[in-house]
């Protein structure tokens, strides 16, 4: 005997999905979707759908609205807006500059990154430039290399293991690489989430630049002069036969009237200084021994940091000078077990030359 036809219609008629952060994303993640279309979707009312949408987008989800729709983006647009950064009285911008920590890799360096915020909390630096790979991520790249697994336990190990120093405040952009394979697979603005879970866990130390490079103005307290920003960048690529190549050729390939009047650059693990058509121009160095992949390679990781010191032409804005004090670290026993690609590494000793 046939159904009636009224428990057929009910037998096709599916109930609504439940509607939270995660249900909305799966259904952005497999194609645009208009808010009319997703309040069908999820028999909810159109002002919920976008209530909902910016506030995943607050909290870090990489979802962009475009036109008429909402989609998932795999990378956000590096950051529109400048920072402003103040002069000290005397005309001088001292700041610190720590990055590439690969926090949670077998060869992180927590006792340099942390050597580093106390010389940077004796000599009176009250802000660190971080830029970028704060952490290791996980990929088939560096399967082998990672002592935590998980993008929410690694955020938590950064937050819990990053230095806190009284008075300094860290400005860290993040890289396509490392913490940005998230980004890719998880549709997720990495540093703004990381930002927010720090403040979750009641510091306010750490300030998201954004992704791969961020514009900060210097500005003069005295007169207000503005000078070309300092940006701080984590580009992509790899190293080269000289350790001043690839900064050269990044400011060689800005475009005229774009160059700043200092580039922090991160991502190959060197410390240097130049200038490079009158941009000073720094690489940062790392906080992570040599890895296998950098043995394999041939690449030396330069560990260490830097204290950087500008001084400021108030009437022009122009920065005349620029005072570099690097500190370099190195290590003992490479042989004792440290390459190790099935286990926990034997950490070296510290030493370090001032």
């Amino acid at each position: 005997m046939d159904e009636p036809l009224i428990d057929l219609v009910k037998k096709a008629q599916k109930p609504a999905p439940v509607l939270t952060p995660e249900s909305l994303l799966g259904v952005l993640r497999r194609g645009p979707q208009t808010i009319g279309e997703l309040a069908a979707r999820f028999a909810a009312s159109t002002t919920v759908i976008q209530d909902l949408l910016v506030a995943m987008r607050d909290d870090g989800a990489n979802v962009l609205n475009l036109g008429d729709t909402w989609r998932v983006v795999h990378q956000p647009a590096p950051r529109a807006t400048e920072f402003i950064y103040e002069s000290r009285p005397d005309n001088t911008y001292t700041f610190g500059v720590a990055s590439d920590q690969h926090l949670c890799s077998k060869y992180e360096r927590l006792d340099v990154l942390n050597d580093l915020y106390d010389w940077f909390e004796q000599e009176g630096v009250d802000r660190v430039f971080n830029a970028g790979n704060w952490i290791d991520g996980d990929d088939i790249k560096n399967q082998h290399d990672v002592a935590v697994w998980g993008f929410e336990p690694q955020v938590d190990y950064c937050v819990a293991h990053y230095p806190q120093r009284r008075g300094i405040a860290t400005y860290a952009v993040w890289g396509e690489d490392h913490e940005g394979w998230y980004s890719r697979r998880e549709a997720l603005d990495v540093g703004r989430f990381v930002e927010r879970r720090f403040r979750d866990n009641g510091r306010t130390d750490w300030h998201d630049l954004g992704f791969m490079e961020a514009g900060v103005s210097l500005v003069n307290a005295n007169s207000g002069a503005v000078a070309p920003p300092l940006v701080v960048m984590h580009p992509g690529g790899g190293s080269s036969y000289a350790f001043s190549y690839r900064p050269q050729k990044i400011v060689e390939g800005l475009q005229g009237g774009e160059k700043p009047s200092v580039l922090l650059i991160g991502h190959y693990h060197k410390l240097s200084f130049n200038l490079i058509r009158s941009v000073w121009t720094i690489q940062s160095g790392c906080c992570q021994d040599q890895t296998p992949f950098m043995r394999k390679k041939g690449l030396d990781a330069h560990i260490g940091g830097l204290i950087v010191t500008l001084t400021q032409d108030p009437e022009t804005g122009a920065i005349a000078g620029c005072d570099i004090s690097m500190r370099q670290f190195f290590n003992r026993g490479y042989s004792n077990n440290r390459w190790s690609r099935s286990g926990p590494v034997a950490k070296p000793e510290k030493t370090r030359m001032g």
